[in-house]
């Protein structure tokens, strides 16, 4: 089993687990755009460089709104704040 530092996404219990931040704080900075997650079929994932980079930042003691929501895209090519839904893929 690999080490939690290697992992390089975390189901929503393992961020809160690994940050120390509760589960409802994570789900309103997702809400609001503050922190990146992606849904993968019913599964919602944060990377861990997207949860590093959100405890670094200080971003829980300002509330995002659309003044000051990056728009910048990242290296996804996708505005900041973009909250990415990825379709299961079904085996055949």
């Amino acid at each position: 089993m690999p080490d939690t530092n290697d992992k390089i996404s975390y189901r929503i219990d393992e961020a809160v687990k690994a940050s120390g931040l509760g589960r409802s704080f994570l789900y309103e900075r997702i809400a609001e755009g503050a922190l990146r997650s992606v849904k993968v079929g019913g599964r919602r994932l944060i990377m861990r460089r997207d949860l590093l980079e959100f405890i670094d930042g200080g971003n829980s003691a300002k509330p995002v709104t659309p003044a000051n929501v990056p728009t910048k895209p990242d290296v996804t090519g996708l505005p900041m704040g973009t909250q990415l839904e990825l379709p299961l893929k079904k085996r055949s």
